[in-house]
């Protein structure tokens, strides 16, 4: 198993305002990149999505701890098996939060998928990072 881990990210929101923005997956739409991702449908607890270099799939949420973590599981046609994992972290009045990746990449999809997927995580944090803060609360 490949893990591959965001930037840990100090968002300036409590835990518990972290855990209620990722377990909704329709908040997702505002974190993904736009350049890799198209026709994107969701509701609460269900994403469908189109993500270039691995076709069409769904995400559900797999498991949770309320304020604490969040894992998704996509199922579909992929080339690969993967998770996505949030860690959420009380940092004060605010969050530490981490993305992590958890794929099964053999040592020839390691070497072109790990890149792309570091970038997807990270990019997902930041704008995780970013939307919450712009938010109104």
């Amino acid at each position: 198993m490949t893990e591959i881990s965001s930037e840990e990210l100090k968002i300036k929101r409590s835990p518990s305002k972290v855990f209620d923005f990722l377990s909704d997956l329709r908040n997702y739409e505002n974190l993904m990149p736009a350049s890799e991702v198209s026709d994107f449908k969701a509701s609460n607890d269900k994403a469908e999505l189109s993500l270039k270099g691995l076709g069409a799939f769904s995400i559900t949420i797999e498991d949770s701890q309320k304020d604490q973590r969040i894992k998704l599981k996509p199922k579909g046609k992929l080339p690969f098996s993967f998770d996505i994992e949030w860690i959420i972290q009380p940092n004060g009045d605010d969050s530490s939060v981490v993305g992590k990746i958890n794929a099964e990449l053999n040592m020839f999809m390691k070497m072109m998928a790990e890149p792309k997927l570091r970038s997807f995580v990270d990019s997902q944090a930041h704008k995780l990072k970013t939307y919450l803060e712009q938010e109104i609360a």
